[in-house]
């Protein structure tokens, strides 16, 4: 694809401001790689975080100049500021670029200007978007096509998050915080689910369905909603969209579903009632419901479902998304970006599958992200948790947020126990990993779920049960 006849033509260096983030990191992979007609870069990318760490030296390593905290005094010659949408106006980097006059945007106003000048396609939804977006980018490589993509998170298969092909289309994760998705242009989207999230930015769900309905409207090719989720389905009888999913009314229907714990097959029956086979070599139901999205939707574009279907063979999995991290003295350890009480849910269910027959426990190691998201849904948090055989859950990740008196990780303990489950607060994170191990019996699957820095428990834990064996 071409990026040279956007908006940013007449811009040669960028700076992007919280550039450690999933969605900031996937976009400054993007512009770095971007190459003009006749092969040129045409941007300078640079970057700040104030976290410290791999992501950082990742992106260094790939030629893009960064640091930690803020230091204006190195942004001489940039000529466009992007910030992440979570950067406050305060940021000294963005009130020294408005002072020196250099234009200020946000990550949706460079989304904007992407997204208009070349093909996009994607997923957007409460939950699953990350992974039928790697879905989507499969499909179309296997069609012969090197598009460019952006997802929220690494594509194991790929070992990257994004990537700049020379075809002319953009597969991206359609990301619905702070309003995103209504500064795009979109040719085909896929809705994997609507529910209550991101009240903080929307104030209530019937205003966040409203904003993922004209996202629906203004799409300039087909939209595909899954059809067994409340919210979606509502969005399909008020818009064009087409449905996917069990329901036999769906106009792509999931058919002879086999779940293993290590694989998925269907079929996938059209509106023409051809059956598409199926195989995805990754375990969960919900695997399923995104792939008949991203493949009804690479159907209706116009492509050969029987051809795209096996870039999904190829599908190893996304970073954070039911990874696994490691099999140690006996317990299986996976890692996920869970943060919803239906991802939670989900999660736990998959690794009922992984688990098996086996004799072994499925304790969940769980990490609140966001104050104002654990005081909404702590309820919900707690019946979703009891499902497993022993529930840890520790204190709220605050992100961008600030403490709110009475809401801590115990709320959601509570809800656990209350809900009849097993469980155990240790609100301190540097405790967790010492209380985990000591639970931990060869045969247990450890859940690791949060979207904070929860997965830095995963190598904790490793070594302590390394250690313990020896």
């Amino acid at each position: 694809m071409t990026l040279t006849g956007s908006a940013l033509r007449s811009t040669r260096r960028i700076h992007l401001v919280g550039i450690a983030g999933a969605g900031m990191s996937a976009l400054a992979k993007l512009l770095h790689q971007a190459r003009g007609p006749h092969g040129e870069s045409p941007w300078v990318i640079t970057g700040s975080d104030l976290r410290a760490g791999l992501e950082l030296d990742s992106l260094a390593a790939l030629g893009i100049e960064t640091w930690s905290g803020h230091r204006p005094t190195r942004m001489g010659g940039v000529e466009l500021v992007v910030a992440s949408s979570a950067v406050p106006e305060t940021d000294p980097e963005l009130k020294a670029a408005a002072a020196a006059g250099v234009p200020v945007w946000k990550r949706p106003d460079l989304l904007a200007a992407i997204t208009g000048a070349v093909r996009t396609i994607g997923a957007t939804g409460t939950h699953g978007k990350t992974t039928t977006t790697a879905f989507l980018t499969l499909l179309t490589q296997a069609l012969g096509i090197d598009p460019s993509f952006v997802t929220g998170g690494e594509m194991i298969e790929l070992g990257t998050n994004a990537h700049y092909g020379p075809d002319p289309l953009l597969v991206l994760e359609v990301d619905e915080a702070f309003g995103t998705f209504e500064h795009l242009s979109l040719d085909g989207l896929v809705v994997t689910n609507v529910e209550s999230e991101h009240l903080d930015y929307f104030g209530d769900v019937q205003s966040m369905e409203a904003a993922y309905a004209r996202v629906a409207a203004a799409v300039a090719g087909p939209v595909l909603a899954c059809v067994d989720d409340d919210g979606a389905s509502r969005l399909a009888l008020t818009t064009d969209a087409l449905t996917y999913g069990f329901n036999q009314d769906a106009n792509w229907r999931i058919e002879s579903l086999t779940l293993r714990p290590s694989a998925v097959d269907f079929e996938l029956v059209g509106p023409r009632e051809r059956a598409v086979p199926v195989h995805i070599p990754q375990p969960g139901r919900h695997l399923a419901v995104n792939a008949a999205g991203a493949l009804g939707l690479v159907a209706e574009l116009g492509y050969d479902p029987l051809r795209a279907v096996a870039g999904l063979a190829r599908f190893k999995g996304v970073k954070r998304r039911f990874e696994l991290r490691g099999f140690l003295g006996g317990v299986t350890i996976i890692d996920d970006y869970a943060h919803h009480p239906t991802e939670v849910a989900t999660t736990i269910a998959t690794g009922r599958l992984r688990l098996g027959e086996g004799t072994g426990a499925l304790v969940a190691l769980f990490q609140p992200h966001l104050y104002s998201r654990t005081q909404a849904l702590f309820h919900e948090f707690g019946e979703a948790l009891a499902a497993a055989d022993l529930a840890i859950v520790t204190d709220v990740y605050a992100a961008r947020e600030s403490p709110v008196p009475g809401v801590t990780g115990e709320l959601i303990s509570i809800a656990v126990a209350n809900a009849g489950g097993e469980v155990v607060y240790v609100p301190h994170r540097a405790e967790v990993a010492a209380v985990v191990t000591a639970r931990l019996r060869s045969g247990d699957l450890l859940l690791i779920m949060g979207a904070g820095d929860i997965t830095l428990a995963a190598t904790e834990i490793a070594e302590r049960l390394v250690r313990s064996r020896e």
